[in-house]
């Protein structure tokens, strides 16, 4: 059955992970500033533990619940963690900083996504699937829109909008919405065995491993596993090729 829409994944398959110390670094500046007006002192070790306990929380949540914790639900999490008592000031203005702090340390897409995008979506449907963390799905699309890639995505299926994370069937389900196609009709590209290619095999698509990304850290849960994926990529150029092979 010819492909006739493909979905792609956010990070570490359309874009890289960097900016993530700029990041850091500015979120940390603001929950500082806010936890010294509220009277407490704290140091970067005490906030470096406080934001992994936060990680390790999303990712319970994230693995066994199949959904994304909102960010000012992190937030608020990471306030408790510091035993701070944080009022509607320092919840809004950290819960800012985290959304859109990529704004100012973006990732970059991978060598080659743009021109393989453009070049896919002359004769398919494509949408994007992305489990969201502390950026949210409306600003990612902020980030494809200032590269000049999400023009060519019809549907975006953000986990943070959607409620659920791959590898719910709505995850999948919500970016086919406008395709007009068959679940056996399309494929997804994504890094992760666990999320993206269950997900979309049980769904019923295709599937690519995407192992363009020598630093995405996800691929060390599944590097020497067998995969469930009806292909390997190894950079974006492999992408066309092997879209060919499923028609």
């Amino acid at each position: 059955m010819p492909i006739q829409a493909i979905t792609i994944d956010f990070w570490n398959t359309l874009y890289d992970s960097r900016g993530g110390e700029g990041r850091d670094k500015d979120r940390f500046t603001t929950i500082m500033t806010n936890a010294e007006r509220l009277g407490h002192s704290i140091d970067a070790a005490q906030l470096k533990a406080a934001q992994k306990a936060a990680w390790e929380h999303f990712n319970v949540v994230w693995r066994e619940e199949k959904r994304t914790p909102s960010t000012r639900s992190m937030v608020q999490f990471l306030w408790e963690n510091l035993a701070i008592a944080a009022d509607a000031k320092a919840l809004d203005e950290v819960t800012t900083s985290f959304e859109e702090g990529i704004l100012q340390h973006p990732p970059s897409l991978l060598p080659g996504a743009r021109e393989t995008v453009m070049l896919l979506a002359e004769s398919h449907y494509i949408a994007l699937i992305s489990d969201t963390a502390f950026s949210p799905g409306r600003v990612l699309k902020r980030i494809m829109e200032r590269d000049g890639i999400a023009q060519y995505f019809s549907a975006f299926s953000f986990s943070d909008e959607t409620g659920v994370s791959k590898p719910h069937e709505i995850a999948y389900s919500t970016a086919l919405k406008g395709a007009s196609c068959a679940p056996e009709s399309a494929v997804h590209i994504g890094d992760i065995e666990r999320t993206d290619i269950e997900g979309a095999k049980n769904y019923g698509m295709k599937a690519i491993l995407f192992a363009g990304d020598p630093n995405a850290r996800m691929n060390d849960e599944h590097k020497d596993l067998p995969t469930r994926a009806d292909a390997r990529a190894e950079a974006w150029a492999d992408i066309p090729r092997l879209v060919q092979i499923f028609q």
